[in-house]
């Protein structure tokens, strides 16, 4: 990328990455040696720069393997309008130290989603695509959004002759390598041979001898207890992900989680929210800081956390998640401005509350749009919210209950909301903050809820030796090898830093 690592110029935050690669596109397929063919791969931000290269629509390109990456921009630094501030300034200050402020500036300029983000976003343009592709991602990585929302569009809305031939891989892991731990069932070798072999196929390298691996192919995660391994954590392959039931599971004043509706005419739950003291974070999707799905006990205790759980599942029982999960609150503020924080994890039978899934809201961009939307500032005035959560595939297992927790801040994952209304871009070192008195509400009038895309075990059949499959595609092929230098590749690509 112009102006990263021994590249000369300036880095554009993927600005100026369409005209660079069909430049150089167009160079190599003028030279002798070239047959006028080029296949793109791109890991991580070198993907953001190949999800530029179809704005020219070449005639070169001939096909595109992503992955760990996105096709948004928007939406993966400030998801709901809250700054994924550990993600923008760790990588920017890392790559690109000297150009760092500058560049940090302008992202802090653009926090509304305006026409700046346009250059960094595929929607509506998919139509364009007339090539084959391929997406590796991951639950707990930090392009999961940008990446499904990419494999969707090149798979359903490009050109139709190439339409629902798109192949993808999700493993439980993207950049979240430390996270490994988490899931000890047939993943390291697993992950790695299914994307060689989904590489190899997309380019046409050798050929296929395709058996039970479909174009969809995700690991189902569950606790890594005995009860988790012995429900889940394994592989599945289908020609589409699942079709799911949206499933609402109700908050209420007695602090449970039920698929009931609550029936109370006022319930709510009050925290007291001071930016000078935030929540510290736990695990989620994130990069070079702690990831994955740790036990949030340590922060779901505090004053300004409040967590709802519902009972453990029954011991010949499972709750099976494939999908897209959000949350809706009704909540008040005495603040003209504040974030919510929404946490689903799985409590384990010995008390530990793993993460599944996690997001915010920044509320004066509830609504989107190009101004901020400021709060009336009066705890009885009540605004609902519907957040994603972005995605999972997970098996709650017999005996583990779910928990939502909810509070306003998840540092340093997200920047501090300073509850004052003041942009990014005119912060000073001497604002104020502002303590918030938040509040959650629990009625019938005002029903907060997360909702979870609810399947069946029927709907996830277990694929019993992803590597069996592998080498029956591809017989003569050297998986130990290739395992070694493809996962070292793409550790270079994916943290170059």
């Amino acid at each position: 990328m112009r102006g990263t690592g021994q590249s000369e110029g300036n880095f554009t935050i993927w600005h100026s990455d369409a005209d660079d690669s069909k430049d150089l596109g167009d160079w190599l397929v003028q030279q002798p040696w070239s047959n006028g063919q080029i296949f793109t791969i791109g890991a991580s931000a070198d993907g953001l720069a190949a999800f530029r290269t179809p704005d020219n629509n070449p005639d070169w390109l001939k096909a595109q393997y992503f992955i760990w990456s996105s096709a948004q921009g928007y939406e993966i630094i400030y998801p709901n309008g809250a700054y994924l501030s550990a993600l923008a300034d760790m990588w920017i200050r890392s790559t690109v130290p000297d150009q760092a402020d500058d560049l940090l500036k302008i992202i802090a300029e653009n926090e509304m989603k305006n026409d700046w983000w346009d250059a960094l976003d595929l929607t509506g343009r998919f139509n364009e695509i007339r090539y084959p592709s391929a997406f590796w991602a991951g639950w707990y990585d930090i392009f999961l959004l940008g990446n499904l929302n990419a494999y969707n569009g090149y798979n359903y809305q490009s050109d139709p002759s190439v339409q629902k031939a798109s192949k993808l891989v999700v493993d439980p892991l993207g950049h979240c390598q430390d996270a490994a731990i988490y899931f000890p069932q047939d993943l390291i070798a697993g992950r790695t041979a299914l994307s060689v072999m989904q590489s190899l196929e997309l380019y046409g390298i050798r050929p296929v001898e395709r058996t039970n691996i479909k174009n969809v192919t995700f690991y189902v995660m569950s606790s890594n207890d005995e009860a988790g391994l012995n429900i889940a954590n394994y592989w599945t392959t289908l020609e589409a992900f699942p079709a799911y039931k949206p499933t609402k599971y109700f908050l209420h004043g007695d602090r449970s989680v039920s698929t009931s509706a609550p029936k109370n005419d006022a319930s709510y739950t009050d925290y007291t929210f001071d930016p000078s003291d935030p929540v510290p974070t736990q695990g989620g999707n994130n990069l070079a800081i702690a990831c994955g799905p740790l036990d949030q006990n340590v922060v779901d205790g505090r004053a300004d956390v409040i967590t709802f759980q519902t009972e453990a599942v029954a011991d010949d029982a499972a709750v099976y998640m494939t999908g897209p999960l959000f949350a809706t609150l009704y909540v008040s503020t005495d603040a003209i401005d504040t974030d919510f924080m929404v946490r689903i994890s799985d409590v384990y039978p010995t008390g530990e509350a793993r993460l599944i899934q996690d997001n915010a809201v920044r509320m004066r961009w509830r609504n989107g749009g190009l101004t901020p939307q400021y709060l009336s500032a009066n705890v009885n005035d009540v605004y609902e919210t519907t957040l994603t959560l972005w995605n999972t595939s997970y098996v709650l297992a017999p005996g583990h209950a779910l928990r939502v927790a909810i509070t306003s801040s998840n540092n340093p994952r997200f920047d501090v909301n300073r509850n004052n209304g003041i942009l990014l871009k005119d912060r000073t070192p001497t604002d104020v903050n502002i303590t918030a008195h938040n509040r959650v509400h629990h009625s019938a009038r005002y029903p907060s809820h997360v909702t979870l895309p609810v399947v069946t075990k029927l709907q996830l059949p277990k694929v019993h030796s992803i590597m069996k499959e592998v080498l029956t595609a591809y017989p003569t092929l050297d998986v130990e090898r290739l395992n070694n230098e493809y996962a070292e590749r793409l550790r270079k690509a994916a943290f170059p830093f």
